[in-house]
């Protein structure tokens, strides 16, 4: 379904959460441990210039909605965008990680209490479930949690991540259960998924139930930009993760590369357009002022519904809804143990490095 409204309209996510552009912004490279700046991040940590720089930057384009999670840089990312996020205008989104030691009402309230003291805020505007697998927890259970945090004046709404259809109608049902509306689902949706038929289901789904898609890495890590190389392919992630090929992209490419040139956009500006003219709020990652400005290029222009149509036609079918439970509940545990190293790196004094303090 093509949106037919205008690029820069509002988009409202409740009463009192308000985007006044389609476009919301991720820090899962803000951290400041020593784990980001020598294993996680491969260009090393941004430095607290750039990033406030980046903040002012996006702001000034209208950009309020902010997405981190206590798991990026073991909380130190949450920390960062305290220190940085003026709220209002931004609003701040985070998520818990339901990691398999985690298993009770309590464990989730610890979360999101220790998420507002990171962020400075009393109350979470939107706090999400960064995955719906467990061990034995099923997807209720947490829509309950937040619930119950709800009450005490901790969280306003919840979000969803990585969620498949039927689990974003069962987090639904159970929101209206409990008392809590689920307004948004975050996803890996680019033109690399866009023909899957996971993700056509979960998308019909969210549009009945009135819940807002949210696309991570909608140009797919660089896979997507004019500045693709061999050597950036051989060690991008999204590559790994999707089983992608060489071949596989270039029809794709090529046609995003025609786009380019008719709107005299870059590339990444046209597939994160492709995504607001489907109605999806993109979330890009910003290490620099200019990667910011770049982002906001996407904004206040729109492509004809027939472009739209023919980036959907040669669209891969990649999707992350199909990867098996048993990867995902792998991915989750691994990122959990990588959470706690940096949280206690943080705890003994190492939650900064020079790098990043400048």
């Amino acid at each position: 379904r093509i949106s037919s409204s205008l690029i820069m309209t509002t988009t409202e996510l409740t009463n009192d959460l308000v985007l006044q552009v389609p476009l919301a912004v991720g820090t899962l490279q803000w951290g400041t441990t020593p784990l980001d700046e020598y294993v996680i991040n491969s260009k090393g940590v941004i430095s607290e210039s750039e990033a406030h720089q980046i903040v002012d930057t996006l702001l000034e384009g209208g950009v309020t909605l902010f997405d981190t999670a206590e798991g990026y840089g073991g909380g130190t990312s949450e920390k960062r965008l305290g220190r940085l996020l003026p709220s209002p205008p931004g609003i701040a989104m985070t998520k818990f990680l339901p990691v398999p030691w985690r298993w009770s009402h309590a464990s989730l309230e610890r979360a999101v209490r220790a998420s507002c003291k990171r962020l400075q805020i009393s109350s979470i505007p939107i706090y999400l479930l960064h995955s719906p697998i467990h061990c034995w927890r099923p997807i209720e259970y947490w829509v309950q949690s937040v619930a119950i945090c709800k009450q005490k004046g901790l969280v306003q709404t919840m979000g969803l991540s990585n969620c498949n259809a039927n689990q974003v109608q069962r987090a639904v049902q159970a929101g209206k259960e409990f008392g809590i509306g689920i307004v948004l689902n975050q996803v890996h949706y680019s033109l690399l998924c866009y023909n899957s038929a996971a993700l056509h289901e979960m998308e019909q789904t969210c549009r009945a139930l009135g819940v807002k898609i949210v696309a991570y890495s909608p140009i797919g890590q660089g896979l997507l930009t004019d500045g693709l190389t061999m050597k950036k392919w051989q060690t991008n992630r999204p590559v790994k993760m999707l089983r992608l090929e060489w071949n596989d992209i270039q029809p794709l490419r090529t046609c995003l590369h025609e786009m380019s040139t008719k709107y005299e956009k870059s590339m990444a500006q046209v597939a994160l357009n492709w995504c607001i003219c489907h109605d999806v709020i993109p979330l890009v990652g910003c290490r620099s002022v200019q990667q910011a400005k770049d982002s906001l290029g996407s904004l206040e222009w729109k492509m004809s519904r027939d472009d739209v149509e023919r980036l959907d036609k040669v669209a891969l079918a990649k999707s992350t809804l199909e990867s098996p439970k048993w990867r995902r509940m792998v991915f989750v545990s691994i990122f959990g143990v990588v959470m706690l190293v940096c949280q206690a790196m943080d705890y003994c004094g190492y939650g900064m490095v020079k790098a990043a303090s400048v």
